[in-house]
């Protein structure tokens, strides 16, 4: 019987050329062709095997059919696998170093604006959390306890830190009193334009990165065309996301019933000792009467500010080629809105990547990226002057509007916590960002022999940032200067050129590859700002053009070069024993040049003990490597020209002149980071089983750090070489093929990490750190301790016989609020988790598919920075009844009401200060387990031939469910350590994170 049919890609359907169709237990067999057709002749009855690398083999019995179409299921990751790794691929069987890979297929029709946040959880060693549900936020991406690693694209090394300018809040005279979530520039990358990710964990697979890889290095490796028929791919989803984990706050009755109990307890307290609150105490403000009642209103402030909000994607790609010329390109339109009132994000983008084979030497091609985004942003979501903060703490019995629909006049129901009206602040105050980026790549590679190949390519990274804010003059930030207006544009330039000469060979059962070369790159960026005030109340007019003053201007531009070499040499012998060595050198414009260049060495040596003789004939370890390796990377991120001072421009009194800019160290010089990795690859019952197991541990030391100097000198601070860092730990990943028979398949994978981060060395050993400059400290540098340790007086419940909240003193006694000093504060837990991973679970039922997602830390602590506002328990720091502080959550139902009572929350009171605002009473455990992504998903296939290869439709929950302790909107959080790890864990009102319920289409053609 002639059988003919054609093999396809299960995931997206196109063609599979390559695929070998044998006659089981004969010779007989072929390929398929380039378009993944193939035509064999067998006998009836005959069982024919389809395999293919990277996929899963599958077996058909031949009857008396002709036709046999096969779409192939991508198979696990294994350790056949090809890998990318820095300027190169390898297969993974022969990696030595350590590094995660994950292909498209695992993280594709996701809504999320950040490629990271397709990684969370399933990578051994990396963490990446939420600091916000902002849309277009940056995510805290850390790898093995070092956070801000660097992104390369293409080759292409990204500057990802958020350039825009509004992440700042104001006071109402302009002053900076608190800072908002990022935006990400790798939010500009489409991450359905990605094939592949790879993380670069420890110095062997970095240090070909040198100067920037301190931090670990992500690879991100986007589509590139096939040779065959040009094919079309159209995917499309739409969803809701909805606002979860709601803080429940008192209803009008339960709050005055709050308030007239602490007046009452408050006044019999004072009956009892007419000096317990000083004697220039005044009672009358026990007796006084509240200034409103319960006149039925019950605003439930969280449902106005909070919504449901739509997410949309849709995409077109097109890519194929011939034997000479190959291209991909695609395009895409993402818009989410957000769940709180007014903001959202939009991005367009296109790429195209195309390679074109000029002679039998000459290789040539290009890649292209373009996108423009538009973030408006949700007014300081973690500053007290924030919507979601004012929110927190508004009364129930204020409504939104008065009866002439005008916004109420917060004044009249609270002055010591509200900023403003919350829907205010939402309707009228508009922050956007706008981003415009072009990434692009041009290169030659000429082939001299079969052995020795260059490549020399030019890059560009153009960003353009533009900032817009406007204050209405009816909002309390800006009614005393009748209106407030900023805007901002940053623009920066990145320009790399890269000369590598790579050397390829085989030596009988040794096989040799090398690579050599010499970058430069120069970044230049601008940046201009104006502020204004004065605008027409109601007029529209909300340019700056429109101000009536312009009361500030800036403008600065600065630069900075690298110049590198590098060398990287992997040895293969036998297929079974592994060397290889890498060394780069970096040359920075930011150190002096005595200290400009840095060396970056690495070495690691791996060794396949399955391949050896005395191995070869166990039926249960299929493949077992072990590797090991040692290396150097650096860290250069300072700001430019912190190795010289020099003076700058400034004014005073009105006139124009010169300042200091700095005090510098003339011996500045390299961050580095010294690695060392042991690890086990290993693969069970021919890849049923397969994973690794890896130990780390690496010392950064000569930290770029901010040394506080006497003031004395005119500066806060230096720069200099000082300090010492170690994250250690244990990795686990393993992936496993749980069911293979028949039409079931379920796959599982699950990674767990252990990390223990400790500050070994500190020039200001005991140094405090506050997470805002109003605050009382809340975090402390100290050897011995993690970063992000917590600094807090230690709550020691609440005394049953009165209801007074107690707080541990340094002696360790029991004392109440008002015996209370920051010097009784004490290390209070840390924002580090003790180990973190992941389970993800996919199932397949014929042409039904299914996906279970769960991420989980555990060991952090949060510092519920915001609860002291809405759990104060009716305490005014006015000292007087006649304006209440703020409304309190509904855990106050809980709170000490008599003698006897034995509770964790203290008595109602107005005057006794019933709680410590940096106290453990607000730093909660953080743990959680996160059903991240559920997805449920339906292919259609065609039989014959068709219009269309692959129909796939999905739904899909993403943060379906949290399992956690913390009283909090989400464990996922923080508020300020997406600049600043020595601060993170602080959750201040962050922007909560949505549930996202999600329809999707994908169609190949």
């Amino acid at each position: 019987i002639e059988i003919q049919g054609k093999i396809t890609d299960a995931s997206d359907g196109s063609p599979l050329p390559g695929v070998s169709i044998l006659e089981k237990g004969t010779t007989n067999g072929i390929t398929s062709d380039l378009d993944g057709n193939y035509r064999l002749t067998v006998k009836t009855g005959a069982i024919l095997t389809y395999s293919f690398i990277g996929y899963q083999s599958q077996e058909i019995t031949i009857s008396n059919q002709t036709i046999v179409n096969l779409s192939l299921q991508g198979d696990n990751v294994t350790l056949s696998d090809v890998v990318v790794i820095g300027y190169g691929t390898i297969e993974k069987r022969d990696v030595t170093g350590s590094i995660a890979s994950l292909n498209n297929k695992e993280f594709k029709d996701q809504p999320t604006t950040n490629v990271a946040g397709n990684l969370q959880g399933k990578m051994a060693g990396v963490n990446i959390t939420s600091a916000s549900g902002t849309p277009g936020a940056g995510l805290l991406v850390s790898i093995r306890g070092a956070s801000n690693p660097l992104y390369v694209v293409d080759g292409v090394p990204m500057l990802s830190e958020s350039n825009s300018s509004i992440a700042t809040a104001f006071d109402t005279e302009g002053n900076v009193v608190g800072s908002g979530q990022n935006i990400s520039s790798i939010a500009d990358i489409n991450p359905n334009d990605i094939e592949s990710v790879e993380v670069l964990k420890d110095a062997s697979a970095a240090a070909i990165y040198g100067a920037r890889a301190a931090n670990g290095v992500i690879l991100i490796t986007t589509k590139r065309g096939k040779s065959g028929k040009t094919r079309f791919n159209f995917s499309q989803y739409t969803g809701v996301q909805t606002p979860t984990r709601k803080i429940q706050f008192l209803n009008s009755s339960q709050f005055l019933e709050l308030t007239e109990e602490a007046r009452a307890n408050d006044l019999a307290l004072y009956n009892a000792d007419n000096n317990v609150f000083g004697a220039d105490f005044d009672p009358s403000v026990l007796s006084d009467p509240l200034n409103y009642s319960n006149t039925g209103q019950n605003t439930v402030w969280l449902d106005e500010v909070l919504k449901n909000a739509a997410v949309r994607n849709y995409e077109l790609s097109a890519s194929g080629g011939n034997e000479k010329t190959k291209f991909y390109t695609g395009g895409s339109y993402f818009d989410q809105d957000g769940i709180v009132l007014n903001s959202g994000f939009k991005r367009l983008s296109a790429r195209m990547n195309l390679d074109h084979q000029a002679t039998d030497r000459l290789t040539i091609g290009v890649n292209f990226s373009a996108s423009h985004s538009r973030n408006r942003r949700s007014f300081n979501d973690n500053t007290y002057t924030g919507i979601i903060t004012n929110a927190l703490g508004a009364s129930p019995l204020m409504p939104v509007r008065d009866e002439n629909g005008n916004y109420i006049d917060y004044t009249l129901y609270q002055v010591n916590w509200l900023s403003d009206n919350p829907v205010l602040s939402a309707n009228e105050i508009k922050a956007f960002t706008t981003s415009n980026r072009l990434i692009g790549s041009a290169f030659g590679e000429f082939k001299f022999n079969d052995y020795l190949k260059f490549r020399s390519s030019w890059s560009t990274d153009f960003s353009n940032i533009g900032d817009d804010q406007f204050f209405s003059p009816i909002t309390a930030d800006a009614s005393a200067v009748g209106g407030r207006a900023y805007t901002s544009n940053f623009q920066q330039l990145t320009w790399l050129n890269e000369n590598i000469f790579t050397y390829n060979r085989s030596f009988g059962t040794s096989h040799l590859n090398a690579i050599a070369g010499y970058t430069m790159q120069e970044t230049k960026s601008t940046f201009t700002s104006l502020s204004g005030q004065g605008f027409p109340t109601g007029s529209g007019l909300e340019n700056l053009s429109s101000a009536a003053v312009i009361t500030k201007g800036a403008a600065y531009g600065t630069s900075f070069g690298l110049v590198s070499y590098l060398g990287r040499l992997n040895f293969e012998h036998q297929g079974k024993y592994l060397f290889s060595a890498t060394v780069r050198t970096d040359g920075s414009s930011r150190f002096s040049k005595n200290d400009r260049y840095g060396i970056f060495p690495s070495v690691s040596a791996g060794w396949r003990i399955s391949r050896e003789d005395f191995f070869s004939a166990n039926e249960l370890i299929t493949d077992l490597k072990i590797r090991a390796s040692y290396g150097v990377t650096g860290d250069q991120e300072i700001g430019n020209f912190q190795n010289v001072s020099f003076w700058q421009p400034g004014r005073y009194l009105g006139l124009s002149g010169l300042r200091p800019r700095n005090l510098a160290d003339p011996n500045l010089t390299w961050q580095s980071n010294r690695s060392l990795n042991l690890g086990v690859d290993f693969e069970f019952l021919r890849g049923r089983i397969s994973g690794s197991v890896d130990y780390f541990k690496s010392n950064k030391t000569n930290l770029l750090s901010n040394d506080i100097i006497p003031g004395t000198t005119g500066f806060a601070t230096i720069t200099r070489n000082r300090g010492e860092i170690l994250n250690r730990g244990l990795e686990f990943s393993v992936t496993t093929v749980n069911v293979n028979r028949g039409k079931f398949r379920w796959n599982s994978n699950f990674n767990l990490t252990f990390l223990h981060n400790e500050i070994i060395d500190l020039t200001n050993d005991g140094l405090l750190v506050s997470a805002y400059s109003d605050i009382s400290p809340t975090h402390v540098l100290k050897k011995g301790e993690a970063l992000g340790t917590f600094w807090a007086v230690k709550y020691a419940g609440v005394d049953p016989q009165n209801g007074d909240a107690l707080f541990y003193n340094l002696n360790g006694d029991k004392v109440p609020a008002a015996e209370i000093t920051n010097d009784d504060a004490q290390i209070a837990g840390k924002a580090t988790p003790d180990y973190f991973g992941g389970f993800n679970n996919t199932f397949n039922i014929g042409n039904f598919d299914f996906l279970i997602a769960t991420q989980f830390s555990v060991g952090n602590k949060i510092y519920n920075l915001i609860k002291a506002t809405y759990l104060n328990m009716g305490w005014s720091n006015e000292g007087g009844l006649d304006q209440v502080y703020a409304n309190n959550s509904v855990e106050v139902l809980k709170r000490w009401k008599q003698p006897g009572d034995i509770t964790n929350i203290p008595r109602a009171s107005f005057i006794n200060q019933n709680f410590v605002e940096n106290s453990t009473q607000f730093i909660e455990d953080g743990s959680f387990l996160r059903i991240r992504t559920v997805t449920a998903g339906y292919n259609i296939q065609p039989k014959n031939e068709a219009w269309f290869n692959n129909i796939r439709l999905y739904a899909q929950v993403q943060n379906l469910f949290v399992f956690t302790r913390y009283s909090g909107f989400d464990p996922e959080v923080s508020s300020t350590g997406s600049t600043d790890p020595r601060t993170a864990g602080i959750d201040y009102a962050a922007y909560p994170q949505p549930r996202t319920f999600m329809f999707g289409l994908n169609i190949s053609f």
